[in-house]
């Protein structure tokens, strides 16, 4: 199933977000930049990641029911301590 543009762009563009994400962080700190730009950019990155995300597996889920097979087993979260 081919990814609508949309979702192609917006992928993009949360995976650009998260690597310039610690600079522009640095940067606010160096004060060459307002925090308020930082903080927009993070939470920017952080809803499209979340919405491509989504989107993702709704397709994947889309596609396995289509294909007649269960979805793959989750692996188990790794335990910590």
């Amino acid at each position: 199933m081919p990814r609508p543009t949309w979702l192609k762009i917006t992928a993009l563009l949360a995976a650009i977000g998260t690597l310039a994400w610690p600079v522009l962080a640095m940067l606010g700190l160096l004060g060459a930049i307002p925090a308020q730009v930082v903080l927009n950019v993070g939470i920017v990155t952080a809803a499209l990641a979340y919405v491509s995300i989504r989107r993702i597996k709704l397709d994947r889920a889309i596609a396995m029911d289509d294909a007649g097979r269960p979805d793959p087993p989750a692996p188990p979260p790794d335990e910590v301590g």
